[in-house]
């Protein structure tokens, strides 16, 4: 009797071909865009409105190519269909090639300039007016800001008071010895690397839960946003996401003290990156005890490390951030929302409707933790509402979400995860096109 033939999809070296070509559609498109940032800079490189000096190209800056916005929209295409392509396949890729992949392309990302934002000359000016010009980071909005070299670079008037946290302000603190430019890429060092250590984190992380520690890497590591935003971006999130999995992975283990402490730091470089403290602690198993005694002193280190640099200004952040839930990103989808009812925008009542969403939603996941669901999963429910709710989405916050869903048992958050993604690209799309 004859043997039924094999379907293509069914073959493991067609869904390595497949993996492959994802990877190929992943680099060509990202090696596009970097080259595009270096000749001129357009909608890429907003820090270089006014000045594009050679520091702030990067090393790539001999490649010859010149991209439109519409060009850019259509390569952040590419990256995502390359990006589909290899979680379709990921079980049939080998592992030293997706681990090559993910770093490989966090380098490239890191010799490019700054894409699509500005915010690091923000990180940079605000830890000079503390070290050079003596001025509280924390001081109010009407404060006096002296002329400085970074504001050439710079999009917004002033970040004053700051809206991050004081333990990731004293860190940008080390970074002022090196002049603008080298503290420009040592943010971007740090994003890079910060990136690829959450990956790392992820993959140990999955390994432990007994999930497949590959496809939560790529997951991950290779999703558009957080390769052309976050870490093209040098953007600080990956900082507070490290300390996250460093406190999934001690919770794991079963260092309950440690994972508090490491939850608090998460809130103290950037406060809503806080927020799973609140369903470890709601485990049955949780040894809550432990758990809170290291958020305790965590949070003591921090307080008296912010009150001895910053005084009574030191807590200057959290005022901030609540004000900052005023402004409006155009395509947050509570402005979404608004326009397609006709109200032209986010109105006091959709705010109001998207706060109690977000409480409803925190509340009944801590619930299902309580009653001992998958907390990771929980956790991540929340971080999506908190981001389909607030009216100020940028696109690299979707960052704050994939770690969770990577390591949740739950599909359906990595659905929802996939679908921010899209609905963020398609946003970006949408404007530059």
């Amino acid at each position: 009797m004859e043997a039924a033939a094999v379907p293509l999809w069914s073959s493991r070296r067609a869904r390595e071909a497949v993996a492959y070509l994802g990877i190929a559609g992943l680099a060509l498109s990202s090696a596009a865009i970097v080259a595009g940032a270096q000749r001129d800079p357009g909608v890429l490189v907003p820090a270089a409105k006014l000045r594009y000096p050679g520091w702030l190209h990067g090393p790539l800056s001999g490649l010859p190519l010149d991209l439109s916005p519409t060009g850019v929209a259509w390569l952040l295409v590419a990256m995502c269909a390359g990006y589909a392509l290899v979680l379709a396949s990921a079980d049939a890729m080998p592992a030293r090639i997706g681990i090559g992949a993910i770093v490989g392309l966090h380098l490239l990302y890191l010799l490019a300039p700054p894409l699509l934002s500005s915010d690091v000359f923000g990180y940079i000016d605000t830890a000079r007016l503390g070290t050079l010009h003596g001025i509280d980071p924390y001081s109010a909005k009407s404060t006096r800001v002296p002329p400085d070299a970074v504001h050439l670079y710079r999009r917004w008037s002033s970040d004053l008071p700051s809206p991050y946290g004081p333990l990731f302000t004293l860190l940008s603190y080390a970074l002022v010895p090196l002049g603008i430019a080298g503290a420009l890429w040592g943010f971007k060092v740090l994003a890079a690397a910060g990136s690829v250590a959450t990956v790392w984190l992820v993959w140990r992380c999955a390994a432990a839960l007994g999930r497949d520690p590959l496809k939560a890497a790529l997951f991950v590591g290779l999703n558009p946003l957080v390769l052309l935003f976050a870490v093209g971006g040098a953007h600080n999130d990956f900082l507070a996401l490290t300390a996250v999995g460093a406190a999934v992975y001690l919770l794991i283990a079963g260092r309950e003290r440690l994972s508090g402490a490491a939850l608090v730091a998460a809130s103290a470089l950037k406060l809503p990156l806080g927020l799973p403290l609140l369903f470890a602690a709601a485990r049955p198993q949780a040894r809550r005890r432990e758990l809170l005694t290291g958020a305790l002193v965590a949070f003591a280190v921090v307080a008296v490390a912010a009150l001895v640099a910053f005084g009574t200004h030191a807590s200057g952040f959290l005022g901030e951030v609540r004000e900052q839930q005023r402004y409006v990103a155009i395509y947050s989808v509570p402005n979404q929302v608004g326009k397609l009812f006709g109200l032209g925008g986010v109105t006091a009542g959709i705010r109001a409707l998207a706060g109690a969403g977000l409480l409803a939603t925190v509340a009944l996941t801590l619930r299902r933790t309580w009653r001992g669901g998958d907390w990771i999963a929980a956790a991540g429910w929340a971080m999506f509402a908190l981001l389909v709710t607030t009216a100020w989405l940028l696109p690299w916050y979707v960052a704050w979400l994939l770690p969770l869903a990577a390591l949740s048992g739950d599909r359906r958050l990595r659905i929802a995860a996939l679908a921010l993604t899209a609905y963020v690209v398609v946003t970006r799309v949408t404007l530059w096109t």
